[in-house]
Parts: C-alpha cells; structure tokens; sequence
C-alpha cells in the first residue's frame, strides 16, 4: 500500500520486480511471493513483506489486507544471528553469492546480521546475487548488513533486545566448502553459460557489454541471459545489447531459469555454469545436469574457450 492507505498492485512479468520502476520505497507494507524478491524487499528496500505462498498472495491482492504478523512489525525485523568477517581484501563478483550461501545455511530461519563487509560497499547486483543465495538455503525474511542496508545503520538498531545472540566469526576461506558444493564439476569444460538467475539488471547488462565488446563465443558454448522486458528494452536503449548479441549472446524474456528445460538447454549439454548460487543449487536436481559457479568474467572467459577456468579465486584459498 502506498502512505495513503492505497492499494498498488503491479504487474510485471520478471521474478525481480524491485529492478522496475514501480518498486516500493522504504517502510511500505507489500506482498511478494517469491523468495528473492521478499529477501531484496525486505533487506535492501526497507519495504515490509512475509514469503507468501501462493494464492495467499492473491488472497491479498483481493482484500487489501496481510497478516499483521513476521517481517511486517518492527519487533520481528531484528536479528538474532551475528555474523563477523574478517580480513576480507581483495574479492570479486563471486564473493556475493558465495557469502550469502554460506550465510543463509548457518542463520536458518534467523535473521542474521552481517558485519565486516561494509568497507566492502556492495553495489546492489552484489546485494541482489547475496540475497538470492541466502534466500535459496534460509527460511528468514531478511537479512542485515551493518552500514550498508536500511534497518542497519548501526550494529546496536538491528539486534534483539535483552536476548543473548549468537555469534559467528569466519574468513574467506570458509566459502570454500559451498564453493565445491556448488562447483562439482570444475574441472569439466563448460557447454552453457547461463545468465539472469534472478533476472538481469541494467548494471548487469552494461557489465556484460563491456566484457563481451568486440570478442565470440565458442560455437560449442551456447550463453544465454534471462531478464525482465522492461530492463531489456532499457538495455537495448543504452546500446548495451549490441555487443551481447555480437558475442553470439541471446536474451530470454519472460521467464527464467527455474523454468528453463529442454529445448532451449540443447539435449547434449552436459556441464552449465553460472554466476548464479541459486541456480548452481537448484540446477543439478531440476536439468540432470553438472554445474560450476563462476565470477561473471570467468563465464565469459570460458564461453569464449569453452574449456574449464574453474579453479578456486585467490581470495578464497588459505595461505600459509
């Protein structure tokens, strides 16, 4: 609802409706359904939202009306799980996703909060794959990132009051048993590089533009990105889709890739990688295919070779 009282319903058909124009601004009270979108709401936005289950979100919609309950009330926003990292330098994309998947395991159906990182600044791609990831393996509403995300101005405004909270200190190092989890077959060339998961975003796409500028794809290595119509027209604006479809690149609307089977992931594919944790999760069980997670540049790198660059980022590996 918006500060008067009424009801907005939109409509778009994206599974990452916060990248429209339309996405609510901080405190408004909405109902989402999809696990991301909830997550990226209630973290990132400050808007307010439970993980509806379906038709109970339409319920909403008809009514106007949620439950006065979870992540809607100021006392159920807080966490109860702090997670400390440290000596956190030199990282690239693929922190995120990792970091959020890692997260999301150990908090349950906590609301962590994560401090550490804020020197970090995450843009909000970085905070859009986190959230995602977190939200794959957690059942909690939301998450806090101190000095970066709405309800985290400070480490004190996030916690439960008068209640002893668990805390949980770890480095980079640790990501590396859900990075062989989500990267089983690492050393195994790659046959897709899958995008969009959840959709595109503009940034994303003027990201990608830059790495695919005036280079090919392997014609053994099929890319394709999902993303929103409406980020994909503003894409297509700003000139960015040029070199993505000259790479030999193609765009999907309308859908994404927990929908996608074959066809359109050829029969003989046999390994997928992907920036994506949530896809490099659910993937395996849902295509029958192998997977390997990757930073957005090392799935360009390997669309281009269609051989394996999986090894694990520097950062991620201990030192003596």
């Amino acid at each position: 609802m918006d500060k008067t009282g009424n009801l907005i319903i939109g409509i778009g058909i994206t599974c990452a409706p916060y990248l429209l124009d339309s996405a609510p601004q901080q405190g408004e009270q909405i109902a989402w359904a999809e696990s991301n979108a909830v997550i990226f709401a209630n973290s990132v936005l400050g808007a307010r939202t439970m993980k509806y289950p379906d038709f109970l979100d339409a319920c909403i919609v008809l009514t106007g009306r949620a439950p006065l309950a979870g992540a809607h009330l100021n006392q159920h926003r807080k966490a109860s799980l702090q997670v400390t990292l440290t000596d956190v330098q030199q990282i690239d994309d693929l922190f995120y996703p990792l970091l959020g998947y890692h997260v999301g395991k150990l908090a349950g159906n906590r609301i962590p909060v994560i401090v550490g990182i804020e020197h970090l600044k995450p843009d909000l791609d970085n905070l859009k794959a986190f959230g995602a990831a977190f939200a794959t393996v957690s059942s909690a509403p939301m998450f806090h990132i101190v000095a970066v995300t709405p309800d985290a101005g400070t480490l004190e405004e996030t916690l439960i009051q008068n209640q002893k909270i668990e805390m949980i200190e770890f480095g980079c190092s640790e990501l590396h048993e859900s990075w062989n989890e989500l990267s089983k077959a690492n050393t195994l060339d790659t046959d897709l590089v899958s995008l969009g998961n959840p959709h595109f975003s503009l940034s994303e796409f003027e990201k990608l533009s830059v790495l695919c500028k005036g280079k090919k794809k392997a014609p053994t290595v099929q890319v394709y990105i999902t993303a929103g119509r409406t980020v994909v027209a503003k894409a297509k604006e700003a000139g960015y889709l040029k070199s993505i479809e000259d790479f030999g690149a193609q765009v999907i609307t309308d859908t994404c890739w927990c929908m996608i089977k074959d066809p359109i992931i050829p029969f003989e594919t046999q390994v997928i990688s992907t920036n994506s944790a949530k896809y490099a999760h659910y993937g395996p069980g849902m295509t029958g295919r192998s997977f390997k997670l990757l930073s957005l540049s090392n799935c360009i790198k390997e669309a281009i070779t269609g051989k394996s660059s999986a090894i694990p980022p520097k950062w991620i590996v201990k030192t003596a």
